[in-house]
């Protein structure tokens, strides 16, 4: 089984790149959506915040619908997980990548992967340093209509 981690904005961009990879990796898959977001500094913020219940209102129901058609549509598809990251510090990302025990990270470098609020992290460049394999999934789609014949 592979673990792939999908940052997301929680829309049809984020079910768009897991049904890409899915498609070519032909393979038991565990799909981790995931959104970065920086960690209060302020410790009044910390203490009487509840920002880890809150975020879970980010994803829309429409999301969680569109996950429950993928997962029927590919049986592959061992299961789905939403889970957001806090963090400001790369040593932390990497125990959360490790924790899903991840294989690869996926995403669109055209759609890029927006903030939900101001908190957001720019997840991409983070990402990118944490050592993981990184797969665009727009080349995985474009090699997918080249080999279909599609795409000229």
């Amino acid at each position: 089984m592979r673990t792939v981690v999908i940052p997301t904005d929680f829309t049809n961009e984020g079910i768009q790149i897991a049904e890409a990879i899915v498609r070519e990796m032909r393979d038991e898959v565990r799909l981790i959506f995931t959104h970065l977001f920086h960690v209060a500094d302020d410790i009044q913020d910390l203490l009487f915040s509840t920002y880890r219940e809150k975020e879970y209102e980010l994803v829309p129901e429409e999301f969680w619908e569109e996950c429950r058609m993928l997962r029927e549509a590919y049986p592959e598809i061992s299961s789905i997980k939403i889970d957001f990251f806090y963090g400001n510090k790369l040593a932390l990302l990497k125990n959360f990548l490790e924790y899903y025990e991840t294989d690869l990270i996926a995403y669109s470098e055209q759609y890029g992967i927006p903030k939900l609020t101001k908190s957001s992290l720019d997840a991409l460049p983070v990402l990118k340093k944490t050592g993981y394999m990184m797969i665009n999934a727009d080349m995985v789609r474009v090699s997918s209509l080249a080999d279909a014949g599609g795409y000229r």
